[in-house]
């Protein structure tokens, strides 16, 4: 499983996630019995070499025989026209928009490929795209999720004009921390009061609530504060009962408007020194 934190301020948008995914292990009459956790997975990805645009992902980590990660960077050559069969998706430095690049990546990820996939072995898999528009002030973000059986629809959930955070894939701790209780709780707090009382019931959530990410905060403290969240979740799975579904190394990248997308902190599985980089390599 996956817990991805971003942050948005004045200043830009922050990505952060842990490295964990997870794969479930059946026996022969297919029930599942246990769960294998890896602790290198990627999930936060440059979606262009020049233009501030990134992507990050929770849910399924592969669809049919490639991993999300190497159809991020099949989609990350196709949107800097270094892919000779899609010339057209090229992007225009002056004019692009984060939705259209949001439409490639539904184009792609379920167009080509999701939609073949039996609905019976499709899993969910969700997509946080947040950057700047060509000539935009300010960044926005957009979401898309692969279900079974559904044609996605992309979805802004942050315009130009928010400020906030956002918790997706495992968001259950920092949800208890910043919000004060967990997710299901006011849904099952609402099931078993009168529905006339529910606004009153509403502004005691609220009143509940830690404001962490205010739209003046520095950069700098945003970054920390998505490291914070990520790090303070694989801590709760650690402890918690049960198999530890978010771990592994915290990538951390930060997009703003005139350092464009910037990795903050990331594992390698190659040391760097022992792999110089070429004009046009595929992880550059």
């Amino acid at each position: 499983m996956t817990v991805v934190v971003s942050i948005k301020v004045y200043d830009g948008i922050v990505l952060a996630a842990d490295s964990a995914t997870t794969a479930n292990l059946a026996d022969p009459s297919g029930t599942i019995v246990d769960h294998q956790v890896w602790n290198n997975a990627d999930k936060v990805f440059q979606l262009h070499r020049d233009l501030p645009i990134g992507l990050a992902t929770w849910g399924g980590g592969h669809i049919q025989s490639a991993s999300i990660s190497t159809l991020a960077k099949d989609l990350r050559r196709r949107l800097m026209g270094r892919d000779a069969n899609k010339q057209d998706w090229e992007l225009d430095r002056s004019s692009y928009t984060v939705e259209e690049v949001a439409h490639r990546l539904v184009e792609l990820m379920h167009g080509e490929l999701y939609v073949n996939v039996p609905v019976a072995e499709a899993q969910v898999i969700g997509f946080l795209l947040a950057g700047y528009s060509g000539g935009a002030g300010h960044p926005e973000a957009w979401q898309v999720t692969l279900e079974p059986g559904q044609t996605p629809v992309p979805v802004q959930v942050w315009d130009t004009d928010a400020i906030g955070w956002r918790a997706n894939g495992q968001p259950d701790a920092i949800a208890r921390l910043l919000n004060g209780y967990g997710p299901g709780l006011q849904a099952g707090v609402q099931a078993l009061v009168p529905q006339a009382d529910h606004a009153v019931l509403q502004k005691v959530f609220e009143a509940e609530a830690r404001a962490a990410s205010v739209a003046q905060m520095p950069f700098a403290d945003a970054i920390e504060l998505a490291k914070f969240c990520v790090e303070t979740t694989i801590g709760y799975f650690r402890f918690v009962p049960g198999t530890a579904l978010v771990g592994g190394p915290v990538d951390v990248a930060a997009i703003s408007r005139h350092e464009g997308f910037k990795w903050v902190q990331r594992k390698h599985y190659y040391p760097p020194e022992l792999n110089p980089r070429r004009p046009h390599d595929h992880d550059q």
